[in-house]
């Protein structure tokens, strides 16, 4: 069954739009939720079904009979743009970036919620309406009005079952069941969870409102999932629970986490391990869905049992789990200014993030950064090659050298960050928040109803994440250009730029020189260049940073590296029009070797800590292998780690599987494959996305 996505917000546009209309931004935001809320189709299912509901959780956004036209997104009066931001959020296009205020990605502070219930929240508020001298203030009634919102969804949920429980035969199973979980309703999300079973109730549901208010249905992650729920788990084991009910309670719960198909959906267990830490791996194993991931945080103090139920070929072959290195990723939050105190209770955040639960607005994709671009305006003036897309960075002369090559690149980078890309994104988070407001989930990041504001301009940290896209590309680029122009003379920077304009046509021997060059991830001399620029794009992205903005950068792509590849015309580095760039931390799949080892080594070059905004490293192991070889891939991954690297994504994929998944998918329906931040069902993906994954597995081997 699935549940939600951004139609229904469509649709309560649409089908209020005269209502909504007249309301400001905040008020409106609080209204469509109750509107939404009271759309919703409830499902509880019952030993009639088979699978009879622990939680009840199964609310659907019924499309039948809607016309289509009423799901298609219509703007209200005061979000139209005017033309000034218009022409200040077109500017990133110049140099072949984006920008986005990223809705999803949210990390709430589950422990707090579990501890306190939605009517602490509630009182909070009140009491900040009593003493800021402003009884009416929009901010914090809309709070209210959400928190009543949810509220009336919670007893409409103990109506249903009220309902169920009064009309029909029902078995005795069912009664104790449902009178089961009318009990955790009567307690939760408005008050402090008591058992097991109230406390994943009320994580449920928040976790359901979160992204129905958000209208942003991806990547809404649970943190330390076996920390919190630990004493839960405990107190519910000591009254009795058995390990098969607490079984029982979790698979309705991974069920209704996947069931609107959120693969970056995660969750950490670590790195201290309890007994609810093992029972969630084996539950992972045993259940075998797509969401939740399984985020496993490792330090160097990880003992062998632990090792042991993580690196298994059942997870491996799902992409799961993925890795955290526990010193690392403190390590980065340091490096991004986060005091030691706050630094050590962070959380993983689906797809790459390192987060602080209830403290952050994190906009992922805040800027994908065109480094292809830059690096093509560094070689030609300031320009990108024929002029496309206007572009005229100032000051930039002709390149004779590596150290003139460098010096432009930067000048490239602080220019198109400075004046095209920070500022377009910086203009539309005001837009977003004067415009799109998100007063549930801001009441619920700390401070906000202190500062009564959005959590854009509230949250403690609003992090930004700089993609450094085609990043590994642009460096094997410039490896290739020191040695075949600055160092050897055998060609000019004229050659490769006519090369680049033909895509390589009738310049294959240049094509040929290139592709010869040492490549990133060999753990030889060209990572000296990858190093190069990355530290001085850290350096660059960091210093635009001031207030509570944190401007991150990153080398994470998910599979965006196949689309904008696709969208991008040739490369200094050989590689063709319309071909995938390297993917994350990782090499170019040209350069990629059966044995991971030089990957490793060179990805862990890299400034990892500088990049605290996320740069994951993907790993295809051979299936088959996984089980007898955990002390070798254990070794492997604690080495990525102990040098400084911050995330490792698995995968133990058959090229002959995938090959035929491909050509005949009726033969590997239920087939999931691993991609970036995300697990997802292998016939979903793109057609390129489809055959960058096959040429990459087929190009890794045995460790």
């Amino acid at each position: 069954m699935a549940l939600c996505d951004s139609r229904i917000e469509n649709y309560i546009r649409n089908i209020h739009f005269d209502e909504l209309n007249t309301m400001g931004p905040n008020r409106r935001a609080a209204r469509k939720f109750r509107l939404a809320l009271e759309t919703l189709t409830l499902t509880l299912k019952t030993e009639k079904s088979g699978e009879p509901d622990e939680l009840f959780g199964w609310f659907s956004f019924d499309t039948t009979g809607i016309d289509g036209a009423l799901l298609n997104r219509r703007a209200f009066d005061d979000e139209k743009p005017d033309g000034e931001l218009s022409e200040i959020l077109s500017r990133p296009a110049l140099c072949g970036s984006r920008i986005n205020v990223d809705r999803g990605h949210t990390l709430v502070d589950y422990e707090a919620l579990l501890s306190r219930g939605l009517d602490a929240y509630a009182a909070d508020i009140r009491a900040e309406l009593e003493t800021c001298g402003d009884p009416e203030n929009h901010v914090l009634r809309a709070m209210a009005d959400s928190l009543s919102a949810a509220a009336g969804f919670t007893a409409r949920l103990v109506a249903h079952i009220d309902s169920l429980r009064e009309g029909g035969e029902l078995a005795e199973k069912d009664r104790a069941r449902l009178e089961a979980i009318r009990d955790s309703l009567s307690r939760v999300p408005a008050g402090p969870a008591e058992s097991f079973r109230d406390a994943l109730q009320s994580v449920w549901l928040v976790h359901f409102l979160t992204p129905l208010v958000d209208n942003a249905w991806y990547s809404i992650s649970l943190g330390r999932f076996d920390l919190f729920m630990y004493p839960y788990y405990l107190r519910s084991r000591a009254a009795g629970m058995t390990i098969d009910e607490a079984k029982a309670l979790l698979l309705n719960f991974w069920r209704l986490l996947n069931s609107y198909a959120d693969g970056a959906c995660l969750l950490n267990v670590g790195p201290e391990y309890n007994e609810l830490s093992y029972l969630v791996i084996e539950c992972q194993k045993e259940f075998g869905l797509p969401a939740p991931i399984l985020g496993a945080r490792v330090a160097s103090e990880t003992q062998d049992e632990v090792w042991k139920a993580l690196i298994d070929e059942k997870l491996f072959s799902m992409g799961q789990p993925t890795f955290y290195g526990e010193e690392s990723c403190i390590a980065a939050l340091l490096e991004k200014g986060v005091p030691q105190e706050d630094a050590a209770g962070f959380s993983n955040n689906s797809c790459m993030g390192i987060s602080l639960p209830g403290h952050e607005f994190n906009s992922m994709w805040g800027c994908v950064l065109s480094i292809q671009a830059l690096l093509e305006a560094a070689l030609n003036g300031g320009r990108l090659l024929d002029g496309r897309a206007g572009l005229n960075v100032p000051d930039i002369g002709e390149v004779t050298s590596l150290d003139e090559l460098y010096d432009a690149f930067a000048r490239c980078a602080k220019y198109c960050l400075g004046e095209l890309c920070l500022p377009a994104y910086e203009a539309r988070a005001v837009y977003s928040e004067r415009c799109e407001p998100d007063p549930f989930v801001s009441l619920l990041t700390k401070d906000c109803i202190r500062r009564r504001c959005d959590r854009i301009s509230g949250a403690d940290y609003h992090n930004i994440t700089v993609e450094c896209m085609g990043m590994i590309n642009a460096s094997d680029a410039i490896c290739a250009i020191d040695r075949l122009v600055f160092r050897e003379g055998r060609y000019t920077l004229a050659d490769f730029n006519a090369a680049v304009r033909a895509n390589y046509e009738g310049h294959g021997q240049l094509r040929r020189d290139i592709m010869a060059c040492p490549k990133f991830g060999e753990n030889g001399a060209a990572d000296e260049y990858a190093v190069r620029i990355a530290e001085t794009l850290a350096e660059i992205i960091r210093s635009f940073s001031h207030d509570r903005m944190y401007y991150s950068p990153s080398l994470h792509t998910l599979d965006a590296n196949v689309g904008d590849g696709a969208a991008w015309h040739a490369g200094y580095d050989g590689r063709l029009a319309g071909t995938p760039f390297a993917k994350n931390a990782g090499c170019a799949n040209e350069a990629r070797k059966p044995d991971p080892t030089s990957l490793v080594l060179s990805s862990s070059k890299l400034p990892q800590s500088s990049f605290f905004g996320g740069q994951p490293l993907d790993v295809s192991f051979p299936p088959g292998r996984i089980n007898t070889d955990r002390e070798k891939t254990a070794a492997l991954i604690e080495v990525y780690f102990a040098r400084g690297g911050l995330q490792f994504q698995v995968n133990a994929l058959s090229p002959a599987v995938l090959r035929e998944a491909y050509e005949h998918p009726e033969r590997h329906p239920g087939l999931v494959v691993r991609i970036g931040g995300y697990s997802v069902a292998f016939a979903r993906l793109g057609e390129r996305s489809k055959l960058e994954l096959i040429d990459r597995v087929e190009r890794e081997g045995s460790i």
